[in-house]
């Protein structure tokens, strides 16, 4: 059974592009044409997919432990998806 689509707002899809390159490469294959949705078909790469978010959230910290802006704004888009 086929999970519902991550669905981004416009933008979202660039600004992982851009700052976040390696997780683009893994919803790159599975994103609408319009770059607002990303395709699940498995509970599985819904997981990968989110422990990959996480992952990068985490390493998107200061020296402090805080996180970027950027972190932030992946942490939104991944909440809102």
């Amino acid at each position: 059974m086929a999970l519902r689509p991550l669905r981004f707002f416009t933008g979202d899809a660039d600004f992982i592009q851009k700052y976040y390159p390696d997780l683009y490469r893994t919803i790159e294959p599975t994103l609408s044409e319009d770059r607002l949705l990303v395709k699940l078909n498995t509970r599985e790469q819904w997981d990968e997919l989110e422990n990959l978010f996480v992952n990068e959230i985490a390493g998107s910290t200061t020296e402090n432990g805080e996180l970027t802006e950027n972190g932030i704004k992946l942490e939104s888009i991944l909440d809102c998806a």
